[in-house]
């Protein structure tokens, strides 16, 4: 009884340890998923990724690029690294005549059918060389031949204007068509939107059939906006900023009381221009301001007054004593040619003509009016 025990338990382990090495990813995992690579001469080829095990391990073998198939991107803007989750972004191509690669788009049925790539909104910028993708399968015949078209779009009413861009004629069958953004498209803005259509036609019907997109915008890069750190709480702000204007307000209020006061004009100050004269009621000397002259001479007397308290000389325009003949004439005021001495007594003098009685009394009275005006 035990023996047989022993016997089926040993061969349920045996069953579980063999088809461990058979598990396998469901084959909806994006590993899986068939992708487009494109050559340097523009030509596409499909590439299905296929499942293996080498060593006991499952191994994906032609599994598309990283970029296709990635959930958590890095990017790095002007030295500053963000960390995104999602989607993988709209592919680019990488080299010239549009080498790249990019998922195969399926999108029979689903919104914008057939369109896949870029997507609704989708932003596009200058420069840069972009895949517009459609699903191959939307197209019955296989030698449809069509037209990638962008027209703007008019931001106001929706309505579509001019056109922006188009494609050569090109087969439906290979399900992308790459475009490099043109500055040009911009027109001088910052930004235009652009509604992308297929315009397709037939070898057998040449009729055309237009089938619309979705609506892209195509701008500039965005400008680096530098970190400012961290946001200002909405609390803190609700407090300071009632504050600050408060204040502000009570400095104008004061101000203005202020200046209201200081400037007040009494109607007595008003009045009192016709007590002291104005215009003619002044005397001419204070009209022409000669009245300052003599405030003026009294700043200076105090000023050398200032000066000569501290031992300092002060300038004079005029001399302190009177000019005599002997400054202007130097040295020969020293050196008379003769000397001469005043006689009152001698002839010709007035007490001799008094002696002598030859007097004239008219030139006498003359002489002693002369004598007391010195």
């Amino acid at each position: 009884m035990h023996a047989s025990n022993s016997v089926a338990a040993a061969a349920l382990l045996f069953s579980l340890a063999s088809a461990a090495p058979n598990l396998r990813p469901r084959q909806t995992d994006a590993a899986l998923e068939p992708w487009v690579t494109v050559n340097e001469d523009g030509k596409p080829s499909t590439v299905t990724p296929v499942l293996t095990t080498i060593s006991g391990t499952p191994t994906v073998l032609s599994g598309a690029p990283h970029d296709l198939t990635a959930t958590v991107f890095t990017e790095t803007n002007y030295g500053k690294v963000s960390t995104s989750t999602g989607t993988a972004p709209i592919p680019t191509a990488t080299g010239t005549e549009g080498a790249g690669s990019f998922p195969v788009c399926s999108n029979k049925d689903g919104d914008f059918a057939p369109w896949c790539q870029p997507s609704a909104g989708t932003p596009l910028y200058p420069g840069v060389t972009y895949y517009f993708t459609w699903d191959t399968s939307y197209f019955s015949a296989p030698n449809t031949t069509i037209l990638v078209q962008g027209n703007y779009v008019n931001e106001t009413t929706g309505e579509i204007t001019d056109q922006a861009f188009e494609s050569p004629k090109w087969s439906a069958s290979w399900g992308f068509w790459s475009y490099k953004i043109e500055d040009s498209l911009l027109k001088y803005q910052s930004s235009k939107n652009i509604t992308l259509q297929l315009a397709t036609t037939s070898t057998k019907d040449t009729s055309s059939k237009i089938i619309p997109g979705p609506v892209v915008m195509v701008t500039k890069y965005p400008v680096y906006q530098p970190d400012t750190g961290k946001t200002p709480d909405k609390q803190a702000l609700y407090i300071a900023l009632p504050t600050v204007f408060g204040f502000v307000a009570l400095c104008l209020v004061g101000t203005c009381i202020w200046n209201r006061k200081a400037r007040k004009i009494g109607l007595g100050n008003i009045m009192s221009h016709g007590r002291h004269g104005y215009g003619i009621g002044k005397s001419g000397r204070s009209r022409m301001g000669l009245g300052k002259k003599k405030k003026a001479n009294e700043r200076i007397q105090l000023m050398e007054r200032e000066v000569e308290a501290d031992g300092g000389e002060v300038y004079h325009d005029m001399p302190d004593r009177p000019r005599r003949d002997s400054d202007a004439l130097g040295s020969l005021a020293g050196t008379p040619t003769e000397e001469r001495r005043m006689d009152f007594y001698g002839p010709g003098s007035r007490d001799q003509r008094e002696r002598s009685g030859d007097r004239n009394l008219f030139r006498d009275e003359m002489r002693r009016q002369d004598d007391g005006r010195l």
